[in-house]
This record gives C-alpha cells, sequence and structure tokens, in this order.
C-alpha cells in the first residue's frame, strides 16, 4: 500500500540533502506562520457534533479525497502568501508542497484517500519537485506521523483555474509511477471565495493520456468557515508588513 517504508534506527543514518529538505519546509512553514493554523483547526473541531442517521449507515458511494482543514488551510495560506490582492500581479508566482496521508477502506466501494496534512516545498516562477528516493521521503515524513506516507503533492495556477498542464501531467504521472492512486492538488488562490474552496484534484487515468479530476471535501469545514479563517490570516499578516 502506497510508498514503501524504510527503517532507520539512527538520526544519522538519513542523508544530509534529506535532512536539509526537512530545515527548509520547517523554516517555510515558521515564516507564513502556518503552526497559527493548528489552533483554528481545534476550533473547528470543538464546533462539530457527530450526528449519526438512518444514511450514515447505508453503503453509499464515498467522496474519494477528504481534505482535513489543517492540510487545507497550510495549502491556501502558502499560495495566498505569494499571489493575493495586496501583491501586483505581476508579481504572482505558484508555490509546491507535498502531501501526507492515508488511505481508509482500501479496495472496498468506500475507498478513500484522507489528506492530513500538507508540507510546503518551494515557491518560484517555475517550480517542480522532483522524485527521488521515495523511501527515504517516506520515513522523514514518518517522523511527523508514522500513520501516514507520501500521497501526492500539490501546487498553485494563480489567476488560471486548477488543472494539469502538460509539465503538471508528466510530473504526476511519475508519482503515479510509484504509487498509482497518488493525487495532485492545484489550487487557485484567486479563486478562493465564500462559495468555492478554489481547488481540484486530479490522477491520470489508466491510459496514461488523459486525467480526471476526483470527488472531494474539505472535511468539517464549510467554504464560508474557510474564507473567513484565511480572510482574517492575510489581512493580519499583510497589515502587519505593511505597517513596518
Amino acid at each position: 500500500m502506497g510508498i514503501g517504508v524504510l527503517t532507520m534506527d539512527k538520526e544519522e543514518d538519513i542523508p544530509e540533502q534529506y535532512k536539509e529538505l526537512m530545515r527548509k519546509i520547517e523554516a517555510i512553514e515558521k515564516a507564513l506562520g502556518l503552526s497559527d493554523i493548528d489552533k483554528i483547526v481545534e476550533d473547528i473541531e470543538k464546533e462539530r457534533e457527530i450526528v449519526i442517521t438512518e444514511e450514515d449507515i447505508q453503503i453509499t458511494p464515498e467522496t474519494e479525497i477528504i481534505i482535513k482543514p489543517k492540510a487545507y488551510l497550510k495549502l491556501a495560506k502558502h499560495a495566498l502568501s505569494y499571489a493575493n490582492s495586496f501583491i501586483p500581479k505581476k508579481d504572482w508566482i505558484e508555490i509546491i508542497g507535498l502531501l501526507t496521508g492515508r488511505i481508509k477502506n482500501e479496495e472496498t466501494p468506500l475507498e478513500q484517500i484522507i489528506v492530513e496534512d500538507y508540507w510546503p516545498v518551494d515557491q518560484g516562477d517555475a517550480v517542480s519537485v522532483e522524485i527521488v528516493d521515495q523511501k527515504i521521503f517516506t520515513e522523514i515524513f514518518h517522523k511527523k506521523d508514522s500513520k501516514h506516507f507520501i500521497i501526492g503533492w500539490a501546487h498553485s495556477h494563480p489567476s488560471y483555474t486548477p488543472f494539469l498542464s502538460d509539465d503538471d501531467f508528466r510530473t504526476h504521472l511519475r508519482y503515479q509511477t510509484f504509487w498509482n492512486k497518488s493525487i495532485a492538488v492545484v489550487i487557485d488562490p484567486i479563486q478562493i471565495s465564500l462559495d468555492d474552496y478554489g481547488l481540484g484534484v486530479f490522477r491520470i487515468k489508466d491510459d496514461k493520456r488523459s486525467y480526471h479530476e476526483l470527488t472531494k471535501e474539505v472535511e468539517g469545514m464549510s467554504t464560508v468557515a474557510s474564507y473567513e479563517s484565511i480572510e482574517m490570516f492575510m489581512k493580519n499578516q499583510f497589515k502587519e508588513k505593511n505597517n513596518q
């Protein structure tokens, strides 16, 4: 299931290049204040009420991709930090990162991919994530949660909608070579609104010539709630910068 796991008993067993990647991710998270998202997620969880209805016990087709609030908010904030109304459009740039999570009810009609977290990797005019030793990547991210593995990647398309470009297609084809259920999440931060999460989730078809969009859900957080949370983050961030 998924990308393989390589067990390492000692920290020094991990090559320096992967330690450097983790340091880079942690630096981006700190610079963008992504750790603050944990508090918002906690508040969302406290407000959720679990109500079991008769429909819940029926076997019906499930949403294929479940995105946890923490993963969505981190991705959205990373994308909006480099493309938003406070920044001239000519200066907008794309961002890219990796997704970790798990698979639920594998090989059943109720199978779902759960996106637990988003890891910001880079940003720039032309960004890409190279596929390196997938076992090492998995081991590194298991340091965060041993139950999760790399399930795909995400990047932004500021103002030109979520889809897979030719380059995106080739990149994701490599991910699916390692795990055929890998997903590609594309977010257009400019499309985020009170009724739109601004993202699409894609997978390449078996013919390897085309792709399709998967059904998705941001669990327990409406578009209104997510938009208000993001608006608060962005106003605070850019208000502080403008006052400096």
